[in-house]
């Protein structure tokens, strides 16, 4: 990459005073007065150590995180006001952040410590970026040892060692994860902004901007991302950020918004979208994840499928003011209401379709394939979600609370995680094996005005010798009131089996009788008529909540349909909305 591209001053490639929305400012301000108030958090050892005594994050982390966004919000508001109260505090927090002996979450190093390595994280990579941000718009206000700081320890702890051993670091390569495009996306930010003039420059922006566009290549051709919406937002947020910023600095000379993948990104949201305000959760996701302000904007903006996220934007609340580019007004494009009510996202093996795009009330079906070896994995080939009503009645669960266990071999333990947890067959007790090996194909999608069926071959997610085929068949049917959901699945065994099909749903079950049940949500039923197999047995069980960052239901509840297979059953389940 050529230093000349690089002609624009670093302040107007993160924000000119022209930019800035008059919204926020009361908002920031007010943040700033109660945070010079306070002490700055406490991020000691004795708090640094209980992840690998109990497991847990939140001890270290809260305190953490707490203390970048007081740093942000003491930025912002000194860029706004230039008072000289902001800019003693700031000084403080970088001062003190800068003695943190690693910038890294206690979660992604190993127990034992190597002080002559250095760990670089998202969370590292974060700090970084957002140091760099300040050293940008406040260098005229610093004094010359919190400047000097600043750049010794981004050169230190992050631009020397990726400079000299970018292999070292595993998430480089890794351009299937979002580790790949946060940490990338941040070093990349962090050298545009304060290491223009290092030796080291030209070639971390060349490996970013590689390892960027391979990121982007991995997106589904529809759009999608195996990950799921959090990291889908997670992940893209930073990329965009720096793409964004790269764009800027060269004058629109170096311009990776054209990426072609980049360009459908947009239609993953979009079409995840469960009115009034939650996403499709599939994998380690949250149902009410807040997407990114600056992102959704800069690519309503700046892309193809921009004017859907526009749209978007008017239905849902946005996670804003995390860094300090984010007092930008972004001028998107006007919004569009979507016209295709279903879409098939080929390489990760999902399908979304809904009945309309105007009634919030309508039906949403969501089905995913995949295979059992992804990128915040969860054993869920065959999972799917019926949204009705503005809720999930019949539900993925989302994310389970992350600690030590949720992501170490004990991982499969948690019923978040694990077959047990979701809308799946089980053939004599056993559930689908772990491992991308063990995987689903979608066979059928097809779309009409009257119905759409999506049809799985499950069969391949199973250990071997537990069925010969396992074919499950979604049929949405959508001539009538708010639709309703046909659910069908053929177990074809080889001799006696015992087969199970569990569902997982939200509400409150109530029996009429052996077939009948209606699940009672907020504002509406849904009515469950058990068509087949005339054998079966019906029960209703629950598993306890192991703890969730995002669910606090004490049970988890699902229902159990239970007969035998003598070479074949077949389960049909009509679901039917009722207001």
């Amino acid at each position: 990459m050529n230093i000349h591209d690089f002609s624009v001053p670093v302040k107007d490639a993160v924000l000119k005073k022209n930019e800035i929305r008059k919204s926020v400012s009361k908002n920031i301000t007010g943040e700033a007065d109660r945070i010079l108030k306070k002490p700055i958090p406490d991020t000691d050892y004795s708090l640094f150590r209980l992840y690998h005594i109990t497991g847990k994050r939140a001890d270290y982390h809260q305190p953490l995180m707490e203390k970048r966004k007081n740093l942000v919000f003491l930025a912002m508001a000194y860029y706004l006001t230039r008072k000289q109260q902001y800019l003693l505090k700031l000084q403080d927090y970088i001062w003190d952040t800068c003695n943190e002996p690693i910038w890294s979450a206690p979660a992604h190093l190993p127990e034992k410590l190597n002080f002559d390595h250095t760990y670089i994280d998202l969370l590292a990579t974060s700090t970084a970026a957002k140091l760099a941000e300040i050293y940008a718009l406040s260098c005229d206000g610093l004094d010359e040892n919190i400047k000097s700081r600043i750049i010794h320890e981004l050169e230190k702890r992050i631009f020397i060692p990726f400079y000299r051993h970018p292999e070292d670091y595993g998430w480089f390569k890794r351009h299937d994860s979002n580790w790949c495009a946060v940490c990338c996306g941040n070093i990349g930010v962090s050298v545009i902004l304060a290491g223009r003039n290092g030796v080291y420059f030209e070639e971390i922006l060349d490996n970013v901007s590689e390892a960027i566009k391979s990121y982007l290549d991995n997106f589904d051709t529809s759009g999608g991302w195996v990950e799921g919406i959090s990291y889908w937002n997670y992940g893209i947020t930073n990329a965009v950020k720096f793409i964004d910023i790269l764009y800027r600095a060269t004058a629109g000379k170096i311009n990776l918004f054209n990426h072609p993948k980049l360009q459908l990104a947009g239609l993953f949201p979009v079409h995840c979208f469960l009115p009034p305000d939650g996403f499709v959760n599939f994998g380690d996701s949250h149902s009410h994840a807040l997407l990114n302000r600056e992102t959704v904007l800069l690519l309503s903006r700046y892309t193809e499928s921009g004017k859907y996220l526009s749209w978007l934007t008017k239905h849902i609340r946005l996670r804003d003011l995390e860094e300090i580019i984010t007092l930008r007004e972004i001028k998107a494009q006007r919004p569009k209401t979507p016209e295709k009510t279903f879409i098939h996202f080929k390489d990760i093996g999902w399908v979304i379709t809904r009945k309309s795009w105007r009634d919030k009330d309508t039906c949403v079906l969501a089905v995913k394939a995949g295979n059992n070896g992804e990128p915040h994995n969860q054993i869920d080939v065959g999972q799917f979600i019926f949204h009705v009503f503005g809720e999930d009645f019949l539900c993925d669960h989302g994310a389970g609370e992350y600690t030590k266990d949720y992501f170490s071999p004990r991982r499969y333990e948690n019923p978040f995680c694990n077959a047990e947890g979701h809308s799946l067959i089980f053939i004599d007790g056993k559930g689908q094996g772990i491992g991308k090996e063990f995987s689903g194909r979608i066979i059928r999608a097809e779309h009409s005005q009257i119905k759409d069926i999506i049809s799985i071959d499950i069969t391949a997610a199973y250990p071997q010798g537990l069925a010969t085929k396992i074919i499950r068949t979604l049929t949405l049917l959508k001539k009538s009131g708010y639709g309703s959901l046909l659910i069908e699945d053929l177990v074809e065994t080889a001799g006696e089996k015992i087969v199970e099909s569990r569902i997982q749903f939200n509400g409150r079950l109530k029996k009429l009788d052996r077939t009948h049940l209606i699940i009672e949500g907020t504002r509406g039923k849904l009515v469950l008529n058990i068509l087949a197999p005339e054998k079966l047995s019906i029960s209703v069980m629950s598993f306890k909540n192991p703890g969730t960052i995002y669910n606090t239901r004490t049970d988890i509840k699902f229902l159990r349909l239970i007969s035998k297979s003598k070479g074949s059953v077949c389960f049909s389940i009509e679901a039917i909305p009722v207001e």
